[in-house]
């Protein structure tokens, strides 16, 4: 009989694994998708937060500034202590997103993985 091992959460985003952040960061890209795609427009695209003069602004604003929290909420929650530290001033899903591709996406490449 054919033994299975235990599939990954649908409702924790996948751990981070430093010698394998391609793969990684994939998992994780669909998995923000599987919660809501404008979390991941946020991490893409990023935001910027516009003056706050009218009630329209002001809500489209809130608006962006959850599913950037949201986004960031979800990295996080997927890396270990070490890596969060790395990021954890980050003010944007986008700039903490970018910042992970620097630090590990050249590494595999350096070592020779990709």
């Amino acid at each position: 009989m054919a033994r299975f091992e235990e599939g990954r959460s649908i409702s924790c985003p996948p751990l981070f694994v430093r010698e394998a952040y391609s793969q990684w960061s994939n998992v994780m890209k669909y998995f923000i998708l599987a919660q809501d795609f404008e979390l991941w427009d946020i991490i893409e695209e990023g935001y910027i937060e516009a003056p706050k003069k009218k009630k329209k602004q002001r809500s489209e604003n809130d608006t962006k500034a959850k599913l950037n929290s949201r986004a960031m909420h979800i990295l996080l929650c997927g890396l270990n202590e070490e890596v969060s530290k790395k990021v954890s001033t980050c003010k944007r899903a986008k700039e903490m997103w970018e910042k992970l591709e620097r630090l590990y996406g050249k590494e595999e490449k350096k070592d020779g993985i990709f």
